[in-house]
């Protein structure tokens, strides 16, 4: 009778060994598929100040992406300004960066880009956290179809650029793993956007 309740013991024993060990592999596995699932994708594209920019390279930051274009006199500035908004109320916080990506690469020169920001009094050479890159349309292509930016290049001679471009407003949260964590049109509460970045930072 002692030896069968021992048997029985040691069946508990290894019969919640194995219960712990398949709970941390359900929970890892869980992780996985969710990271992957919701992966923002890769990308190589050049910054403002020529220097190369992969989402891989932000791994650990978190990055707030929107889509712009330099000779835009619209949508971009409201996103920017709201944007920069954003960051005071958040302390100009280290290790959240600002990637803004062009929908304009044939306009969206080093130059152009530069001027956009100071547009706006950011200083992107001295607050590196202010990213606009561009590039190949293929490669620019890519995140496009990704984030679902439809864009559309009308011509409008009475504008001084002659032309402008509708396309699909979007600001993305990516968390420092690299996952996608919310996306948002611009018609946010700064508050609510605020607690998010925060909740991922």
């Amino acid at each position: 009778m002692l030896s069968q309740v021992k048997q029985w013991r040691s069946r508990l024993r290894l019969l919640s060994k194995l219960t712990v060990i398949a709970i941390i592999v359900l929970i890892f596995a869980g992780s996985y598929f969710y990271l992957n699932k919701n992966r923002a994708i890769d990308f190589s594209l050049n910054n403002w100040d020529e220097t190369t920019v992969t989402m891989r390279d932000l791994r650990g930051k978190t990055v707030v992406l929107a889509f712009s274009y330099s000779n835009c006199t619209v949508r971009c500035p409201v996103i920017t300004v709201r944007l920069t908004a954003l960051d005071e109320m958040m302390g100009a916080p280290e290790d959240v960066v600002y990637l803004h990506v062009s929908i304009d690469p044939e306009m969206d020169t080093f130059e152009n880009r530069k001027k956009y920001f100071s547009l706006y009094d950011l200083d992107a050479v001295r607050d590196s956290r202010w990213m606009f890159v561009s590039g190949e349309k293929n490669e620019l292509s890519r995140l496009w179809e990704f984030y679902a930016i439809d864009i559309e290049k009308i011509e409008e001679k009475r504008l001084p650029e002659g032309y402008y471009i509708e396309y699909t407003p979007k600001l993305v949260l990516i968390d420092k793993k690299g996952a996608i964590r919310h996306e948002e049109d611009l018609f946010f509460e700064d508050n609510e956007i605020v607690k998010k970045i925060r909740d991922i930072t």
